[in-house]
């Protein structure tokens, strides 16, 4: 019997080391309002930040209205755990109310680095949402989004569902255009306009904060940006228009796994610049960056995300350049072969698919200078 109860205790703390990831932060054993079902809740997170990277095996730990409107997590899931057995930022479980009792519950949860990269990354701090359903005894979990955007003003026009924070702050001469556009650069994709959603936040910080984030150093790297989770388009530009993140959303159908950001962003630049400034104006800007900064390599522009002198990716500006040309010359087609060359073929055979004999940087150049002169 002692032998088997030995047995037990080692298989069972066997599980709780190579299984439990979710780290207790506080105890909330003084609240005035304890938590109802606390235990499960914690099981459920734990479960989750554990196998977060496995949708098939964590799909039932989140909620289905919310994995309809959004995809399954994945930017969440594998913050806990990668699948490798090595944790990438450690979850902590900091603490939670229940908003609506025994229902409804706000849950922060901080995810934080390894000391030795504190320097490196500072880590994260996230607000779920869990719903209890007392049918199954069961926690499913959700995105923060959905309960911030529940008093903000909301609009429809043509494909595009715009969320604003207040009605007063929308412009909506701005969605009608980006409506057009929307269906504009469908026409070039040959494809039906995309149906998405629209966040318009006033810059960062909001925009992070509709996301679920108190804390993720993203906040605060620019005054502008913004990105794309499943059918959602977040902005962070005070503005209800976005060219370049809604051209991603066609690009997207013809780019391969291992498709070089130089292709991906380069097209999505062409069309819609780099936030704030036009396409016109992004590369007049790498084009005065290459005339001052005559050493700069090949290699460095079609791979190195550096800035100009007045804050433009250089990166962004020279595949704009070459996804102009190309288009030029292929048309859609010629995207997608741009889209399909592997970066670490991609400086060979570029020339070949903008049919030049020149070098690239002097291509590069040559095309900047066009553009930013606006010759035909």
């Amino acid at each position: 019997m002692k032998r088997l109860s030995f047995l037990l205790c080692f298989v069972i703390t066997g599980h709780l080391i190579n299984a439990q990831r979710l780290a207790i932060n506080l105890s909330d054993q003084h609240n005035i309002n304890p938590l109802y079902k606390k235990e499960l809740l914690i099981r459920t997170l734990d479960t989750f930040f554990t196998y977060g990277w496995d949708e098939q095996r964590s799909g039932q730990y989140w909620d289905k209205e919310d994995l309809d409107l959004f995809g399954y997590p994945f930017d969440l899931g594998t913050y806990g755990y990668n699948g490798k057995g090595v944790s990438f930022l450690t979850p902590v479980f900091l603490g939670a109310i229940d908003f609506i009792p025994r229902q409804k519950y706000l849950v922060k949860i901080a995810f934080l680095p390894a000391a030795d990269s504190l320097k490196g990354n500072m880590g994260q701090v996230l607000n779920l949402i869990a719903n209890y359903h007392k049918s199954t005894d069961a926690f499913t979990l959700e995105r923060y989004t959905s309960y911030f955007i529940r008093d903000w003003y909301k609009q429809e026009i043509g494909h595009i569902l715009f969320y604003k924070q207040s009605k007063d702050a929308f412009d909506l001469q701005q969605a009608r255009t980006c409506n057009a556009y929307n269906d504009s650069i469908a026409a070039v994709f040959n494809v039906p306009p995309k149906k998405f959603v629209y966040y318009s936040c006033k810059d960062p910080v909001q925009m992070f904060n509709l996301m679920g984030y108190d804390f993720r150093y993203e906040m605060f790297l620019s005054r502008t940006g913004g990105m794309r989770i499943g059918n959602g388009l977040y902005s962070a530009r005070n503005a209800e228009h976005y060219p370049h993140e809604i051209a991603h959303f066609y690009i997207s159908d013809i780019e391969g796994e291992k498709s070089c950001r130089i292709a991906t962003e380069g097209i999505a630049t062409y069309f819609g610049g780099s936030d704030p400034r036009s396409f016109k104006e992004t590369v007049r800007s790498l084009y005065q960056y290459l005339l001052k900064y005559t050493g700069i390599t090949i290699d460095e522009l079609l791979f190195k995300d550096v800035r100009t002198d007045d804050d433009v990716s250089r990166l962004y500006a020279t595949g704009g350049i070459l996804a102009k040309r190309i288009y030029e010359k292929h048309g859609l087609e010629g995207w997608k072969k741009f889209l399909a060359l592997p970066c670490n073929k991609i400086k060979e055979e570029l020339p070949l698919l903008l049919g030049t004999s020149k070098t690239l940087k002097q291509t590069i150049i040559e095309e900047a200078k066009k553009i930013s002169e606006d010759r035909p």
